[in-house]
């Protein structure tokens, strides 16, 4: 019995965990008013340790244009159909893993067709113009998914058409942001078609309005003329990997559309956590004015709104100038349960960045600067610099919370501040770190992720030319100048490996010079007969051009002008010559001496004699870029080895 016991307690307890940890279908309900009621039961959400309490946010895509952020939304259809309703929920600050999408089928009678009526989010959408913008459910956090949200407005008086452009995956990054094998379009969007190299998108006919969002929208749009932003267009085009075109159905006056776009972010992503993508849409009404919206997305490791990321990805370090300005954004969100009136960033930057430099660019909720002389701060910002970064405080503002009644605008929880810094000298190129302690209220602050400026992947070419000197008695090689050229990563800071390629332009050298007094015989064939002598010259001359190729070698830049190395060499003579003389002192029957020399030329063949050596190298000077002097020793036994004395370039 005792066993039997234990048996059902463990079943009773793997069924409630199970049952806390999974997540059933999708119900939809209607009603007498024809409105559909949506819910679903989720996993239980776990706090991370230290981090602010996990909730959920929702997207309900209702499969026919429509969409909702509520928990439990309820929507009418205008026509009667069977309609595909997807939910896609994000569980901030949760430990578990985000609920895969959902699916349920959603039969609609014509009794139970109505007025569709637009739900909050859509009524919210347009904020950073009134025509077309882009917006995301969740960050891009690697081997995971988020959707893109497309939405777009008819203007004019009269119905229209139009075409949707997207581009995604910049060429910035080296790995591919976005896996767009799965690319789908929901609702009432026409598929879409990726645009080749010889697709063109037209010439526009009219201004061009560019606004930005990351969740808020940015508070400042640019119109450019048509000319203009033509030029502007193909510009960014050239930015990306994928383009692609999507023909819009006509929509009436006043009316606007949204279609859900299912993203995978690729794994390979990771070594960019902390980047941030941009997604640029571009809508073109065949009646109207053009819009182009561009969207930052931050790549992040967990579903975390609070974030801090540095703009443009990687940075080229080639052309990095002292003073760079470089441009930081602070993204929050109010997750309370009511709203916060003062919101501090303390900002603790990088070393190498100057704080006092700092100018702040944008903001949200966009207010402005306080007076210093009011007695009480209220609607306005203040930023105080310090050695180590700043502190940027909203004062007497309203950001409502996500917890908070009534609240289902969620960017209406959200706020950003975005500011310019500039670097105190050039830059080493390496990682640097920067994050921010996010204060709502007199809460316990939110630390951010470290916010880290890294530099894009790239090459350094380098040029040598020096002169090569043979060591030995009876070395078997001869000197030569020598010239050639590497490749290397662009200025390095970690050990790091080198490929490189010489000539060796062979020079006559005098390798082996010996004399004997000694008694010998010698037959010359020639005359037929030996000849007695009594003293012996000898002398070799090599004339050797090579081809040396270092396939691997191993350097480390010791500081900023003293670096060492070590691999090996594969040298292939390619010409030249080894001439040996030997020259005899004959001794005639009549007591005179009779010189005799012997010549031998051994010609080279082509690509003959291959070798391979280890070398130790030390490089003096602007070793990471710039001018150097370099002395190289290749070992390979008392007679074999050399030295190679050089200059070098890094580019």
């Amino acid at each position: 019995m005792k066993y039997v016991t234990t048996i059902y307690c463990l079943f009773v307890f793997y069924i409630n965990a199970f049952a806390q940890h999974a997540d059933s279908a999708i119900v939809a309900t209607p009603d007498s008013s024809k409105a559909f009621s949506f819910s679903i039961k989720l996993p239980a959400l776990t706090q991370i340790p230290g981090a602010p309490e996990p909730f959920y946010t929702y997207l309900w895509d209702f499969g026919d244009g429509h969409f909702s952020m509520s928990e439990k939304p309820e929507h009418i259809y205008a026509k009667a159909d069977t309609y595909d309703v997807y939910l896609y929920a994000v569980n901030n600050y949760d430990d578990g893993k985000k609920p895969q999408r959902k699916k349920q089928k959603v039969n609609v009678s014509k009794n139970q067709a109505g007025a569709a009526t637009a739900s909050v989010a859509e009524e919210n959408f347009f904020k950073a113009n009134d025509m077309f913008e882009l917006k995301y459910n969740s960050m891009a956090k690697p081997n995971d998914t988020m959707v893109l949200i497309a939405g777009w407005k008819n203007t004019d008086l009269q119905p229209t058409e139009g075409t949707l452009y997207l581009m995604l995956n910049e060429k910035q990054f080296e790995q591919t942001c976005f896996d767009t094998s799965g690319f789908r379009a929901y609702g009432n969007a026409a598929g879409l078609t990726a645009l080749s190299g010889a697709d063109k998108i037209p010439p526009l006919q009219s201004s061009l309005l560019i606004t930005e969002s990351g969740s808020p929208a940015s508070n400042f749009p640019t119109v450019l003329s048509a000319a203009e932003g033509s030029a502007a267009l193909s510009t960014t085009l050239a930015l990306y990997k994928n383009v692609y075109a999507s023909r819009l159905e006509s929509a009436p006056t006043g009316e606007a559309k949204f279609s859900f776009l299912q993203l995978h972010v690729t794994p390979e992503m990771i070594k960019d956590t902390n980047a941030t993508l941009t997604i640029t849409g571009v809508y073109v009404p065949d009646r109207g004015k053009p819009v182009m919206h561009k969207l930052s997305v931050p790549v992040v490791n967990s579903h975390d709104p609070n974030k801090m990321n540095i703009k443009g990805g990687r940075i080229g370090y080639r052309f990095l100038k002292k003073y760079k300005p470089l441009d930081y954004k602070i993204r929050f969100q109010n997750n309370g349960k009511g709203p916060a009136r003062k919101i501090a960033l303390d900002i603790t930057m990088a070393p190498v960045l100057d704080p006092q430099s700092i100018k702040v660019k944008d903001m949200h909720p966009f207010c402005p600067p306080c007076d210093s002389a009011a007695i009480e701060k209220r609607g306005c910002w203040e930023l105080l610099k310090n050695d180590s970064g700043a502190l940027f405080t909203f004062h007497g503002i309203y950001l409502k919370g996500t917890h908070q009644k009534g609240v289902e605008d969620l960017d209406s929880t959200k706020g950003f501040m975005e500011f310019e810094i500039v670097t105190k000298k050039k830059l080493e190129k390496k990682p640097f770190k920067s994050r921010t302690a996010i204060y709502f209220d007199k809460n316990e602050p939110v630390i951010t992720n470290y916010a880290t400026g890294r530099f894009k992947k790239s090459l350094s070419s380098i040029i040598m030319a020096g002169y090569e000197k043979a060591f030995g008695d009876n070395r078997i090689s001869s000197d030569g100048l020598v010239t050639g050229f590497g490749v290397a990563p662009l200025a390095p800071y970690l050990p790091y490996w080198q490929a490189e390629f010489y000539y060796k332009a062979g020079i006559t050298t005098q390798v082996v010079n010996t004399s004997f007094d000694r008694v010998g015989t010698i037959f010359i064939d020639s005359l037929k007969r030996n000849f007695e002598y009594n003293r012996f010259d000898s002398m070799q001359e090599n004339n050797i051009s090579q081809l040396k190729l270092i396939p691997i070698q191993l350097r480390h830049n010791i500081n900023n002008f003293i670096s060492v190395g070590v691999g090996a060499v594969v040298t292939a003579d390619i010409s030249g010559s080894i001439q040996t003389r030997k020259s005899y002192q004959l001794l005639s029957p009549n007591g005179v001496n009779l010189p005799y020399t012997v010549a031998d030329k051994q010609t080279l063949k082509s690509f003959s004699n291959w070798k391979a050596r280890p070398f130790f190298d030390l490089q003096i000077g602007k070793v990471k870029l710039g001018p150097h002097l370099g002395l190289r020793y290749y070992y390979n036994g008392k007679n074999k080895s050399f030295g190679y004395f050089y200059a070098g370039w890094r580019l």
